[in-house]
Parts: structure tokens; sequence; C-alpha cells
């Protein structure tokens, strides 16, 4: 049985973002319900709620697990002043109060927020590919995927069961296979918006079907999906690439300037930690 979008959706390729507002849609299952989707999130009309912090995720991708993990802690919020190379509410913003990171640990961690869909994050995902290479000692990356539209959750979904599946060891090279997803967009302008599309398209990565289901649909991958709502909503997020460091600060190209300018920004804030 095949159930379609219910919203007609625009893709808008010149930039990640649109003012359209949301329109609730059925989950997809088939390839033939792929559709345009627009990269921008609608304007809130209220505000996002006060989180609270949890427990720190213990990282396991047991698919047959209730997570308890994918929790958020609240960074420190007594950083010493950044350099001044790069200015405050110029070329990042600072979240006052400071916001929930996403793995809580010791490390400075920078996260984006993306889209396989959107344009900037295909071509920003090598340059954010080298950077996380060579970080320093003390930071992590994490992505996180944008949750505006139901066609982005059907995305969010199968970049976790990507996670899961390489985290089992079902998918021996999560990176070629993230950027796999990316290529079947931008190359080959499939929407991957069904839940056949994907399957079929991680079978070519040697997931079995059933290997398939039981991680498509698992705890794990459900409660990291919520985790990245709930990031969404507190970090305010309107439009992808965005690149959050330490839930204190919060820049992206455009306010960079370029994509060599927003490492050098990224480096910065992360020295400001230590």
């Amino acid at each position: 049985m095949r159930v379609f979008l219910a919203a007609t959706l625009t893709v808008a390729l010149a930039a990640c973002g649109s003012s359209e507002p949301e329109t609730t849609a059925a989950p997809v299952t088939d390839t033939a319900a792929d559709a345009p989707v627009a990269e921008q999130a609608p304007a809130e009309t209220e505000a996002a709620p006060v989180l609270a912090a949890v427990e720190e995720s213990d990282g396991s991708y047991d698919p047959e697990a209730v997570a308890e993990e994918g929790a958020l802690r609240m960074a420190r919020d007594d950083t010493p002043a950044v350099p001044q190379r790069f200015k405050e509410g110029v070329h990042y913003k600072r979240f006052r109060p400071a916001k929930l990171t996403v793995e809580g640990g010791p490390t400075v961690e920078v996260a984006e927020v993306f889209w396989y869909g959107c344009n900037h994050c295909y071509n920003l995902e090598p340059v954010l590919r080298r950077w996380d290479d060579n970080k320093p000692e003390n930071a992590s990356f994490v992505k996180v995927p944008a949750m505006w539209n139901d066609v982005l959750k059907v995305h969010a979904q199968a970049f976790y069961t990507i996670e899961a599946l390489a985290g089992s060891g079902l998918i021996e090279n999560k990176d070629a296979v993230h950027m796999a997803f990316f290529d079947k967009m931008h190359v080959e302008n499939q929407r991957m918006t069904s839940e056949r599309s994907i399957r079929e398209f991680l079978e070519n990565f040697g997931v079995s079907e059933q290997d398939f289901e039981n991680t498509w649909t698992s705890p794990w991958v459900k409660t990291r999906i919520n985790q990245a709502e709930r990031i969404n909503r507190s970090y305010g997020i309107a439009s992808v690439p965005t690149i959050v460091v330490n839930g204190k600060f919060i820049t992206d190209e455009g306010m960079a300037g370029s994509k060599p300018e927003l490492v050098a920004v990224i480096d910065e804030l992360v020295a400001s930690e230590r």
C-alpha cells in the first residue's frame, strides 16, 4: 500500500532556506512518492520550550534497546572572552544562556545541523570532513539532521539508521554511505523521500531487508530523532547548514563570509573553550 505526501513542497537550491509554513504530511512508503522539499524551517509562532538537561548517552547502538541515550547536557556558560579576529554579532552569535550540547562529553563539541537535500550542506561536506580529520584534540564533531517538516524527518531517520547500522557492524564505512546518500540526491537527482528508496539504497551496501527493517523502526533511531527535534528547537534552527560550538556559539558560512573563514571561526571558538 502506498501512502503519498500530502504537501507540495518547493526546492530552494539557491539558498537552503524558505519562509513557507510547514504542511503536515503522511509518512511516505514508496519511491513514487518522492517530491521536492523546502530547505528552510517555517517561521516559529511560539517560543521554543525550555529544555531540561538529562543523563548523558552511553553511546550504545543496540537497535533492540529502549535507548536512554541521545541525551542532552547543558554547556557551561563560563567561557572567557574569545579572541578578537572574529566579532560576536558579525561572524557568530552567542547563546545567552548557553544551550544544550548533543553528546554532553568532556570535549568541545562542534555540531553541524544539516539536511541531505541542501546544496550548501553538500558543498560544505568535504570541508567539514577535512576539518574533522584534523580537528584539535579537545574537540569533537557531531552531525544533527534538520527536522522542520516530514520529508526532512524521513531523511533524519535515514541518517540515524545508517549510524545505527554502522554501530552494529552492518556497514563498514558510514562516512562513505552518508556521502553516497548526498550523491544520490545531488548527482542522480533522486529525492529519497520513501522508506523503499532508502531500503534499496542501503541494499547496495550489503544491508539485508530484515536488518534494515529492524533498524529503521528501532527504539535507538526513534530516540535519536526525538533528540534531534529538541536540539533543533533549542538552537532555533531556521536554515542549514548551521554550526553550533559547545552549545554557546552559532555561526554559518553567510556570517563567516566563506567556507575557509567558517573553518577559521570554528577553530577560534574551539580555542576559546580550552
